[in-house]
């Protein structure tokens, strides 16, 4: 998982030398850091026991490493349970898949960058004296006050707000993108006392369009059903009928005929309406 920090600058010319980054960054920002030694799968649960992270497993894995990021990473492949430097590499592949995913869904999502989503900035990574890796990190927008949907008020939230997010949502797919983890924590709204701006976080588990022609595209879309996703759970915190509003289907899927782009409206809906 990934750790929040939020930081002021002091003063223009001042520089950490602790973060490696290129870019141009605002008085106030929030530095996201994929950090495996803070991975939450390391505390015990149930039958799990805990696997503390040790600088020695992690400069093992490390020193084994061939590639610095394994795009193949599978997270169901585990290693065997007394495998220290093992589960070190799996921590490190989790928090590296999450980062990719997440710098790669912002750099798609430009445009809708400052209001349906943070700002990304840019990125980096941290250069620690006593470790054996280096963290990546994203520089994004800080929005004080924020509420996620789970424990915003519904009484305070304007309506006009829902359309432009469900709008944006609803192109995801046609930038080129899928979140596929819309839960009520990842959709907020800010400032939590009287909302003037809704938007989508956290792309950790994103999936990004790379070879896919236009059918197989379309077909990841629906399957994610990013667009339905949000409407069942605004609906179900906010207690708002939201029939007038309808996932559409990708709009880049331009050479699909009209009875396939009818067919996949008429799943669409009867998936929403389920």
């Amino acid at each position: 998982m990934s750790q929040a920090i939020l930081v002021e600058r002091c003063g223009e010319n001042e520089r950490d030398n602790s973060i490696s980054h290129s870019c141009r960054l605002p008085k106030t920002f929030l530095v996201k850091i994929y950090d495996p030694k803070f991975f939450s799968h390391r505390l015990a649960r149930c039958q799990r026991p805990a696997r503390p992270w040790s600088l020695e497993a992690e400069s093992k894995a490390a020193a084994a490493r061939r590639e610095p990021w394994d795009p193949s990473f599978e997270a169901w492949r585990q290693p065997e349970s007394e495998d220290l430097p093992g589960w070190e590499e799996w921590y490190f592949q989790n928090s590296e898949t999450r980062y990719h995913a997440e710098a790669a869904a912002y750099d798609f999502l430009q445009a809708l960058q400052g209001f349906a989503i943070p700002r990304c900035y840019g990125i980096g990574s941290l250069q620690l004296s006593d470790r054996a890796i280096s963290p990546h990190v994203l520089f994004l927008e800080f929005l004080p006050d924020a509420e996620p949907l789970a424990l915003v008020d519904p009484n305070i939230v304007p309506l006009s707000l829902l359309q432009p997010l469900l709008d944006a949502v609803d192109e995801f797919g046609a930038f080129g993108v899928v979140h596929t983890d819309l839960n009520p924590g990842n959709i907020i709204f800010f400032p939590g006392y009287q909302p003037t701006r809704a938007a989508i976080i956290d792309f950790g588990e994103a999936g990004v369009r790379e070879e896919e022609d236009e059918f197989e595209w379309a077909r990841i879309v629906e399957e994610c059903a990013d667009s339905i996703w949000l409407r069942k759970r605004l609906r179900g915190a906010l207690r708002i009928d939201l029939s007038i509003s309808r996932p559409s289907v990708v709009h880049s899927v331009n050479n699909i005929s009209q009875p396939q782009l009818e067919k996949e409206q008429r799943q669409t809906q009867s998936s929403e309406r389920n």
